[in-house]
């Protein structure tokens, strides 16, 4: 790598407000930069160890970087050897006019946070609405766990009773009615707390439709992408 500046540069995009300040992210594996290389997303460099670049042989260009360095700028625990840096791309305005839109309250985990643009990815959903305060999307590990679906699903951060008007709105509850029993018609959104946390009082004041999830067993409670993967596949099956 050729300074010592660009290292600190890039190890400091870890942190959202020095994202938000260069406008750029990191992204780490091969099947990501893979993906975002053949994506219409700007790249700004890619860097690989030799080890990386003799096991997979690489056709994007590329420089070299030492094992020592990727050890300083990976955000996991095992460097997978090859990242790029990447470009922020102007966000997405929101699109009111999509039928069915899902909705996230106060989701804090990264890991979580990706889970669920996956899974909107799967289920056709080319947008996910999300209050101000959830995690970033371009935090490494959100981005690990969104397997590129990043890429192809808009994350819109604003105050969700911005975006309820003439909708049914679906929130779930341990005291609401069976998932099972639900279809969804017209205009509607699904929104989707935290586990720890569930729908905060703000948000639960939007709900128009009071669900849950039946279970059998002893578990206390589901993370918010299990939750999610359940509502989505019989809200809109």
């Amino acid at each position: 790598m050729s300074s010592i500046a660009q290292i600190k540069h890039i190890a400091s995009l870890r942190m959202p407000k020095y994202r938000q300040k260069y406008g750029q992210f990191v992204i780490e594996g091969r099947k990501m930069v893979e993906e975002v290389f053949h994506s219409d997303w700007e790249i700004d460099g890619i860097w690989a160890t030799k080890a990386f670049v003799n096991r997979h042989e690489p056709t994007y260009p590329f420089d070299i970087i030492s094992v020592d360095e990727n050890k300083k700028l990976t955000a996991f625990d095992t460097a997978p050897g090859v990242l790029a840096l990447v470009r922020i791309p102007v966000p997405d305005a929101l699109d009111q006019g999509v039928n069915f839109m899902l909705a996230l309250d106060g989701i804090s985990d990264p890991g979580n946070m990706g889970s669920i643009i996956r899974l909107a990815d799967w289920f056709g959903l080319q947008q996910v609405i999300a209050s101000e305060d959830c995690v970033d999307m371009f935090n490494p590990k959100c981005l690990n766990a969104s397997m590129g679906s990043f890429l192809r699903v808009s994350v819109v951060y604003t105050k969700l009773n911005q975006v309820v008007e003439g909708r049914t709105v679906y929130g779930a509850f341990l005291d609401g009615v069976s998932i099972h029993n639900q279809k969804i018609t017209g205009k509607s959104m699904l929104i989707v707390g935290s586990e720890s946390h569930g729908i905060r009082l703000e948000a639960q004041s939007l709900v128009t439709k009071r669900i849950t999830i039946p279970g059998n067993g002893g578990a206390e409670s589901l993370n918010a992408a299990m939750a999610s993967a359940i509502l989505l596949d019989n809200l809109l099956r």
